[in-house]
């Protein structure tokens, strides 16, 4: 195979295009510049935390969605001092309910009551985890996601699996320089 490149720095300025690869060698630096640069335009970005890109990979949404999975994992492995890391003293919870406050409860109830429950009453649990978006603004921030979720529960003396799919936010406020969990679990 003839090197192409030689050839043309061999090849005559002027003449009756005997060589076609002088136009060739005149366009390829500026040709191959303007790929490269694409190239780098393109990949220069954020990427994205999700699959659909629609949340933008920048530092903040990455912290949020870093606290959102160690929640997930800490959830998976019944940690419950992992979990009482990841929440915000100001923490509070209405039970799903706004008409009553009689389910709501802040980090106190959490901590003496709830997490005990996951420890007890949780043999396994597993989650798949899907995120939706991503809001920040100062220091408060939520995450909206999907999540399938898997649980051995024991009641009353039964082990039972359920299963289930549920949309859920979660609320953040950052604290010290942390992200911390102050509304959503």
């Amino acid at each position: 195979m003839t090197d192409c490149f030689s050839c043309l720095r061999a090849a005559p300025r002027t003449g009756s295009g005997r060589h076609s690869h002088r136009l060739i060698a005149r366009f390829l630096p500026g040709f191959v510049l303007l790929i490269a640069s694409a190239g780098l335009v393109g990949g220069c970005g954020p990427g994205y935390l999700d699959h659909s890109e629609k949340v933008p990979a920048t530092a903040e949404n990455k912290e949020i969605f870093a606290v959102l999975k160690a929640y997930h994992q800490a959830m998976e492995d019944r940690d419950i001092d992992a979990i009482k890391g990841l929440v915000s003293q100001r923490y509070h919870e209405n039970g799903g309910t706004t008409d009553t406050d009689i389910d709501d409860y802040g980090v106190d109830k959490l901590h003496s009551d709830v997490l005990l429950k996951l420890r007890d009453n949780v043999k396994k649990l597993q989650f798949k985890l899907r995120l939706i978006a991503v809001d920040v603004e100062l220091d408060q921030a939520t995450a909206d996601y999907e999540y399938q979720g898997r649980v051995l529960l024991t009641e009353g003396g039964r082990d039972a699996y359920k299963t289930w799919t549920e949309a859920n936010r979660m609320e953040f406020v950052r604290e010290e320089g942390a992200w911390k969990i102050v509304k959503g679990l």
